[in-house]
């Protein structure tokens, strides 16, 4: 297997294991933020649970209040609503400072108003987000239905979004209370689209240990994916000077067939020597793994490897 032959490679040349390459960001300073969720639409007699996410905040105190009076101040808590507009509205005081979130409930006895927009989320996939009076708003149970699939219910923010589907027409209807509130057709482009998902493997490794990792690969377009290639180049980087003798290229070709949404997983697994002609193997390399559909790079992933 193509991987494998690059460990081995690998262990020659003095070197070692995967482990995925990240850009390592400057450590930002935590800035202090709460939310307390989207704009939300319910049915009558309404009960919803308010609730603050804050972040990167110390001995919080919290004051709650509904159309400018005072209801809480509690982190979480249990709120009914009658019907009408209410204006909900937090303020989380801490260390001298007070931060503030607002947002709109409505409570509704009818379907007037609720409509939902659609759009592309991906070259296989569709969403939708539930709008009142033309604004975008999380309408409770919502539930949009595509073709003859399951149907869908909307999360709190009124979005939802199909699986991984084929290309062509597809027919959609939303229902709210199982009144029909907006329906039609989209088209899914026909697609062919390979992506590297995840690379799986430990950060480091020492020399007589088992390496165990795999890479996932994920079908991002519309058709089924029934072949592809892997190209991998492998330096040295300790030996880069070296040019050439320090680099590595490798090829593999795969028969599969992955569908829409799908994975598909290459598998790592070899034991790394204690010793490579009498010599430990250590080192550090750079692999850059590609993806080729019909001999196009189509995606890349950066690895780096070492063996202590």
């Amino acid at each position: 297997m193509i991987l494998g032959a690059i460990i081995i490679f690998f262990l020659i040349f003095n070197s070692g294991n995967f482990t995925p390459q990240e850009e390592k960001e400057k450590k930002k300073p935590s800035i202090p933020s709460i939310s307390i969720g989207c704009n939300r639409v319910f049915w009558e007699n309404a009960q919803e649970v308010l609730e603050a996410t804050v972040n990167n905040i110390s001995n919080p105190s919290f004051e709650w209040k509904m159309n400018g009076t005072p209801i809480s101040t509690n982190h979480k808590f249990l709120q009914e609503f009658g019907i009408g507009e209410h204006l909900i509205s937090l303020n989380v005081t801490f260390n001298n400072q007070t931060l503030s979130a607002k947002k709109s409930i409505q409570v509704i006895d009818s379907v007037d108003g609720i409509t939902i927009n659609e759009y592309a989320v991906s070259k296989n996939q569709w969403g939708f987000q539930t709008m009142f009076k033309g604004k975008n708003t999380g309408v409770k149970e919502v539930m949009v239905f595509v073709d003859s699939l399951s149907p869908l219910q909307v999360n709190d923010c009124g979005v939802v979004s199909t699986k991984a589907l084929f290309s062509g027409k597809h027919k959609w209807k939303a229902q709210y209370h199982d009144v029909n509130i907006a329906s039609g057709t989209f088209n899914i482009k026909e697609t062919s689209e390979l992506k590297i998902n995840r690379i799986e493997i430990a950060p480091t490794y020492t020399a007589g240990s088992v390496v165990k990792g795999k890479i996932i690969l994920v079908n991002t377009g519309s058709v089924p994916i029934t072949e592809f290639a892997t190209n991998t180049l492998a330096v040295n980087n300790d030996y880069a000077w070296m040019g050439d003798r320090a680099k590595r290229e490798y090829w593999d070709q795969y028969k599969v067939n992955i569908e829409p949404g799908e994975t598909y997983e290459i598998p790592i697994q070899m034991t790394i020597p204690e010793k490579v002609s009498g010599i430990r193997p250590s080192g550090k390399y750079t692999i850059t793994v590609y993806i080729l559909l019909k001999g196009v790079k189509v995606d890349t992933k950066i690895v780096t490897t070492v063996v202590r």
